[in-house]
C-alpha cells in the first residue's frame, strides 16, 4: 500500500515538473504560433501517440455512455478551456508570473471538491495547504508587482484563475474515471475530445498555424510527447491513488519548476525572497501529503 501512494506522489510530482517547464517552452513558442493553435496543435500530436500505444497495449476502444459524456467533459475543461484560458494568458504575461500564480490551484480545489463531496478537511490539511499559498505569495513577491498588475498582465493572471476552476472539476472527474480507465486512455480521450471542441474555435479567432514554423517544432514536440502525454499520464495514475486535492496540492510544485526554467532559459531575476518561498511551498507540500487519505466517493 505504501509502495502504491509513493508511486502516485512521485507520478504527480514528475507531472508538476514537465508542466513547470512548460510555461518557458510554450513562452518560446508563442513567439510564432498562436495560442489557440498551439494547444490545439500539441494535443492532436499527444493524441495520435497515445491512440498509437493503446493499439499497441490492445486496450478496449469503446466508450460507455457515461465514459463517453464524462470524457467530453473532461476534455473540455482540462485540455479545451484550460489551455485557452492558460496560453492566452501566457501571451499577456511572463512565464514566470503566470507559473507561479498556479499556486492558487490547490485552494480553488478544495472548495469544488468540498462543495462537491461534501467532505471536511484536517487541520494538517488546511495548514499545508495555507503554507503552500504563503510560499507563492513570497514567490510572487507583492512588492515587485506594484504598478504592474494592470491591463495585459492582469488579464492574463485573471485568465489563470479561470484556468485553476477548470482543473479542479478535471481532476474529481479524472479520479471518478480511475475504475474505469488507464491514465493512458483517460488522457487519449479527453485530448481527442479538447481537440474536437477547440477546432471551430481556432477557425473563428485564428489562423491555423501549419506547417509548424522551423523554429518552433522542438517545443511543439516537447510541449505535445512530454507535457502532454508524460505528464497527464502520470498525473492521471498519480490522482487515482490520493485525493484529488492532495494531488493538485502537490502541483503547488509547478511554481518552483516554473521560476526555475525561466531563469535558466528565459534569463529571469530570482530574488532571495522567492527562494525562500519556493521552501515553503515545498513545506506546505509535505504537510498536506501527512493527511491520511480520505475517501472518494460523491456523498
Amino acid at each position: 500500500m505504501r509502495t502504491n501512494r509513493l508511486g502516485s506522489v512521485a507520478a504527480v510530482v514528475a507531472s508538476a515538473f514537465v508542466w513547470g517547464t512548460s510555461f518557458t517552452v510554450s513562452k518560446l513558442a508563442l513567439r510564432s504560433i498562436p495560442p489557440l493553435s498551439l494547444a490545439w496543435i500539441r494535443f492532436v500530436l499527444a493524441t495520435a501517440i497515445l491512440f498509437v500505444w493503446l493499439l499497441i497495449r490492445h486496450e478496449s476502444l469503446h466508450l460507455s455512455r457515461q465514459e463517453f459524456w464524462t470524457m467530453a467533459l473532461g476534455g473540455t475543461l482540462g485540455y479545451t478551456l484550460n489551455h485557452i484560458f492558460e496560453n492566452v494568458g501566457l501571451a499577456l504575461s511572463t512565464a514566470s508570473e503566470i507559473s507561479l500564480m498556479m499556486g492558487i490551484f490547490p485552494v480553488l480545489s478544495l472548495l469544488i471538491e468540498g462543495l462537491v463531496y461534501h467532505r471536511k478537511f484536517s487541520r494538517l490539511a488546511f495548514i499545508g495547504i495555507a503554507f503552500s499559498v504563503a510560499g507563492v505569495v513570497l514567490i510572487i513577491d507583492p512588492r515587485s508587482l506594484v504598478g504592474v498588475l494592470a491591463g495585459r498582465r492582469l488579464l492574463g493572471d485573471g485568465l489563470i484563475v479561470l484556468s485553476g476552476i477548470c482543473w479542479a472539476f478535471y481532476s474529481i472527474l479524472v479520479k471518478n474515471l480511475a475504475a474505469t480507465s488507464s491514465a493512458s486512455r483517460t488522457a487519449m480521450f479527453q485530448m481527442l475530445f479538447g481537440t474536437l471542441v477547440l477546432f471551430p474555435l481556432i477557425v473563428v479567432f485564428e489562423r491555423p498555424t501549419l506547417p509548424i514554423p522551423a523554429s518552433s517544432v522542438w517545443a511543439v514536440f516537447y510541449l505535445a510527447v512530454f507535457c502532454s502525454v508524460g505528464g497527464y499520464s502520470l498525473y492521471n495514475y498519480g490522482v487515482a491513488g490520493m485525493a484529488s486535492t492532495q494531488a493538485v496540492n502537490i502541483l503547488n510544485l509547478i511554481p518552483v519548476f516554473g521560476v526555475l526554467t525561466s531563469w535558466i532559459i528565459l534569463h529571469e531575476q530570482v530574488t532571495p525572497t522567492q527562494l525562500t518561498g519556493g521552501v515553503i511551498v515545498l513545506l506546505g507540500v509535505f504537510l498536506s501529503l501527512r493527511e491520511s487519505l480520505p475517501s472518494a466517493s460523491p456523498s
